[in-house]
């Protein structure tokens, strides 16, 4: 198959708004939107209920993070480690 180089900008800005719903249908059915790394299109996408378990997480990183003075050097080696595996 052939490579062809294409800007997706390009096709965007070329795109009406019907075709943009389609694309969002097709990323959604594909899972892509709702897994989507920015959490503000996650909850777009979700709608505005976190569950349970993100409310959690986040509670605990905004916990870590208003601590942060007080992790010795081995806590904040360990939230390194954790978050170099992603």
């Amino acid at each position: 198959m052939p490579y062809i180089n294409v800007d997706l900008n390009d096709i965007y800005d070329e795109m009406s708004k019907y075709d943009k719903n389609e694309m969002a249908e097709l990323l959604f059915e594909d899972g892509i939107l709702e897994n989507h790394k920015n959490p503000n299109i996650r909850k777009l996408v979700r709608g505005s209920e976190e569950s349970f378990d993100e409310e959690q997480f986040r509670n605990n990183l905004t916990k870590l993070w208003d601590s942060f003075y007080q992790l010795s050097n081995e806590d904040i080696e360990i939230i390194e480690k954790l978050a170099n595996k992603l």
